[in-house]
């Protein structure tokens, strides 16, 4: 069951008023508006999370790159350092 965000907000505006209600007696209302903190937390996270899982096709191509290139260039680059003059063969066996 999932909780819309106008529940929360009205129940931190019922925590506001139970600590306006309580001023004077400021561990209780510490109480409450800590409980507002901890209101603000969820709605800040749940929407968080909402906005991390819309990652267009053209962010992630940005963050990830052209896959098939970059292998075929580590490929080149390994083969590449691994070719050495004196080398008697493809194994490290080969003497």
């Amino acid at each position: 069951m999932a909780i819309t965000n106008q529940a929360v907000i009205n129940k931190m505006m019922a925590e506001l008023q139970k600590a306006k209600k309580f001023h004077e007696k400021e561990e209780v209302m510490k109480r409450h508006v800590s409980h507002v903190q901890l209101l603000c937390d969820l709605l800040l996270q749940e929407t968080d999370t909402s906005n991390s899982k819309a990652i267009s096709q053209e962010e992630m191509k940005a963050m990830i790159g052209n896959q098939s290139r970059q292998s075929s260039e580590y490929k080149t680059v390994q083969k590449q350092s691994m070719d050495h003059e004196e080398a008697n063969g493809n194994s490290i066996f080969d003497f």
